[in-house]
C-alpha cells in the first residue's frame, strides 16, 4: 500500500493533504484473515461525494476509506472524537504534507465524546456478533464478539485516562478488570485461528458479558434471551438502553412467515 498516494494524488492533485492507514491490519501481530485496511485520506478542500465513491472503486472492496477535509479533522481532533485518537495515536502515516504534519503534534482530549463512541461502538458490534450467529455465519460472530470486547476495553481504559490500540495494549489494561482479560485472550485467539464448534457458544457467551461488565451492565443470560428469539429468520438485530435497563431489539420474519418486531430486556445497569 506504500505508493497509494501516487494513484490518490493523481485523482485529488494538491488538494490531498494526507495519507494515514489505522487499524489492526497496520500491525502484523493483531491480523487475521478477516481484517481489512482502513484509510484516512485528508484534502485542503471538500470534495464531492461522486469523487469519494471513486476513490472507493479505486481502491477496492478490501479497503476501507474515509475522505476528510483538514478542518473537519481538526475539530475531531479538538473535540476529542475516537477516530482522531486512532489515527494520531495509533495510525501509520503513508504521505503528509506540512500542513498535516503540525497536526501531529496535537493530543486529542479522552472526553465524554471519545467514551460514548467507544461504548455505542462496543454494543453495536456486540449485536452484529448476535446477528451473525443466528444467520450462522460464525467466523463473523465471532470477528464482531473480538471487536466488541476491544471496544469495550478502551472504554474501560479510558475511564481511567489511557487509550490502548494494539491488542497487546489492550490486554495490558485489562490486567486489572480480572476475567475480562481472559475473554479477550481467548477470542483475539479464536478470531486468528478459529473455534470448536462445541466451543463456540460459551465463548460468544463469555465475551457478550464480557463486555457488559466493561461497560458497566449487570452479566446476563444470553442464550435465555436468545432463545425468545430463535424461531425467527433474524434481519436485524440492535441494542439500547432505556430506563438503565440494556434491551436487544430484533426485527425478522416467524415461522409463519410474519413480520417481527421484539424487544427483549437483557441487563440493568450497574455504574455510569
Amino acid at each position: 500500500m506504500l505508493p497509494v498516494h501516487e494513484a490518490l494524488r493523481n485523482v485529488l492533485g494538491k488538494n490531498l493533504s494526507a495519507v494515514i492507514a489505522y487499524g489492526s491490519m497496520i500491525r502484523p501481530e493483531d491480523r487475521a484473515q478477516v481484517s481489512e485496511l482502513n484509510l484516512l485520506i485528508l484534502v485542503k478542500e471538500k470534495v464531492p461525494a461522486a469523487l469519494r465513491g471513486q476513490i472507493a472503486e479505486m481502491l477496492g472492496s478490501n479497503v476501507s476509506t474515509i475522505v476528510l477535509d483538514l478542518e473537519s479533522f481538526r475539530r475531531m481532533v479538538s473535540e476529542g472524537e475516537y477516530l482522531a485518537h486512532e489515527v494520531l495515536s495509533g495510525g501509520k502515516v503513508i504521505y503528509s504534507d506540512e500542513e498535516f504534519e503540525n497536526l501531529r503534534a496535537c493530543k486529542p482530549p479522552i472526553n465524554e465524546r471519545t467514551l460514548e463512541y467507544l461504548r455505542r461502538h462496543a454494543l453495536a458490534c456486540l449485536a452484529l456478533s448476535i446477528e451473525n450467529l443466528s444467520a450462522g455465519r460464525y467466523v463473523w460472530s465471532v470477528n464482531y464478539a473480538y471487536r466488541a470486547v476491544r471496544s469495550a476495553a478502551r472504554f474501560y481504559a479510558a475511564c481511567r485516562g489511557v487509550l490502548p490500540f494494539s491488542d497487546d495494549e489492550v490486554a495490558e489494561a485489562l490486567k486489572p478488570a480480572g476475567s475480562a482479560a481472559h475473554v479477550f485472550a481467548r477470542v483475539r485467539e479464536a478470531r486468528r485461528v478459529g473455534v470448536e464448534a462445541g466451543e463456540l457458544h460459551e465463548l460468544l457467551a463469555s465475551c457478550y458479558n464480557a463486555v457488559l461488565e466493561l461497560l458497566g451492565y449487570e452479566r446476563a443470560e444470553w442464550w435465555e434471551a436468545l432463545r425468545k428469539v430463535e424461531a425467527l429468520f433474524v434481519s436485524d438485530v440492535t441494542l439500547r438502553e432505556e430506563g438503565g435497563v440494556l434491551y436487544m431489539a430484533v426485527k425478522g420474519v416467524g415461522k409463519d412467515k410474519e413480520t417481527i418486531d421484539t424487544s427483549v430486556p437483557v441487563a440493568r445497569r450497574t455504574r455510569s
